[in-house]
């Protein structure tokens, strides 16, 4: 195995042959099999254990172990302790998500203090074809059925192509010492239900069973890269980005398979409850459906997505009118004594300076708004002005008003004066008030 692990890192990963690596090593016989033939090939390694405290002082011992394997071969040991069931208490993730989470976050974080690009997991071909079946109960796309994935941003996974009996030679033939998880012979888990049940029964099939699988996850990989080279033609002719949003015409759904498209789409961006998006689709302007980090909405005949940002309650004291005042979105406002009106520019107003009364506010606009609109008879709600202006109303909360001294609204900014301080016959002082993106 050694030489035929040596051959699969030289065509797949030379890289790993010299570079520093990070070992993720339980105590488990995978974990330090990969330990020793990484060992054999490079020196340059480092070790990361984590201790879940799961199965008391089992779990300790497991570090100890670990510990010691890396004193013996004079490698730098890293481990960190998780009270994982305490977490749990506060999570409605099963033990087995928290802990991978953990898992990966404590690999992520030594990577990035020691600067190291790679961390190499023990997963094998039994690994993968464990996520095959469990993600076709589960429902999966294409995507679950490939296996676990060779490589995955700074995660490599060296002996994915090595089944877990060559692994076990391996260790017996070299007389390697590895430590037993108890709890893997245990059927509460959903994996180790199908570890210890449905695989055995698959390779007791005539023919050698997980051979056929590895050529079967070959064929579906081959499969969904022509796919995704599709969906990334259709993706480039039919989204349009527009600076913190992606758009989508609605009736250009009619020329792909509107399912299909919206699912490869949306899915990487949380989206799950596909019957809800389809139903937006003949939905009322303004509907919307969110994800954890972004939310999909209706206006008018497109489809917007974009990322759920929380809107800081902004304001914003203005004492002197005689400078510019810098804004937290990069933009600022300036100030200009003038002689006349200027006409024709959303981003800028000339107002009757008499009529001010320092100090002026900006902040965003509130329910319950109200001002005179220029132009127009009587008051209007700043938020049904708004509305009519086709500002949709994930915009409207972050929408600067700017404000007098006396709390009359002075200016929507960027779209209409009030009325109540614009210029008049009898005006004396002029300012324009520039809103500079």
């Amino acid at each position: 195995m050694q030489s035929k692990f040596e051959s699969y890192l030289k065509d797949n990963f030379p890289y790993l042959l010299k570079e520093r690596c990070i070992i993720c090593c339980s105590g488990g016989v995978d974990s330090v099999v990969l330990f020793h033939l990484m060992l054999s090939v490079n020196k340059n390694i480092i070790v990361a254990h984590c201790n879940f405290k799961l199965r008391g002082v089992e779990s300790d011992k497991d570090e100890e172990f670990v510990m010691r394997l890396c004193e013996e071969n004079s490698i730098k040991f890293y481990s960190k302790s998780f009270d994982t069931k305490k977490i749990k208490e506060n999570s409605n993730n099963s033990i087995q998500m928290i802990a991978r989470d953990l898992r990966y976050q404590f690999f992520d974080k030594i990577s990035n203090e020691l600067k190291i690009n790679h961390i190499l997991t023990a997963h094998h071909l039994n690994d993968s074809l464990e996520s095959f079946i469990i993600n076709i109960s589960r429902g999966s796309g294409l995507d679950g059925l490939t296996g676990v994935p060779v490589v995955n941003g700074k995660i490599k996974r060296p002996l994915i192509d090595f089944e877990k009996k060559e692994i076990i030679d391996y260790a017996k033939d070299k007389n390697l010492r590895w430590r037993e998880d108890s709890s893997n012979k245990l059927n509460s888990y959903l994996r180790n239900k199908v570890r210890n049940s449905i695989i055995n029964e698959l390779e007791d099939l005539e023919g050698n069973f997980l051979k056929n699988f590895k050529k079967t996850i070959k064929y579906l990989k081959m499969s969904n890269s022509l796919i995704y080279e599709r969906i990334n033609q259709i993706k480039a002719d039919l989204l349009k980005n527009e600076q913190e949003e992606i758009s989508l015409n609605i009736k250009s759904l009619d020329e792909v398979n509107k399912e299909a498209f919206l699912y490869y789409f949306l899915r990487d961006y949380g989206f799950v409850d596909w019957s809800k998006i389809i139903d937006l689709l003949d939905g009322e302007s303004g509907k919307k459906i969110y994800s954890k980090s972004h939310v999909l909405f209706k206006e008018k005949s497109k489809l917007i997505l974009r990322e759920i940002k929380l809107i800081k309650n902004f304001s914003c004291t203005i004492n002197n009118l005689d400078t510019k005042l810098p804004l937290e979105n990069g933009a600022c406002l300036s100030f200009k004594d003038v002689k006349e009106v200027e006409k024709d520019n959303f981003d800028i107003i000339t107002v009757d300076k008499g009529r001010l009364k320092l100090p002026l506010k900006l902040r965003y606009f509130n329910h319950g708004d109200s001002f005179s609109p220029f132009g127009m008879k009587g008051t209007k709600k700043v938020g049904k002005f708004l509305k009519d202006n086709g500002v949709n109303e994930l915009d409207r909360s972050s929408k600067l008003i700017l404000v007098n001294g006396d709390n009359k609204i002075i200016w929507v900014v960027g779209l209409r004066l009030d009325k109540r301080f614009s210029v008049k016959k009898d005006s004396i002082k002029l300012l324009n008030i520039e809103y500079l993106k």
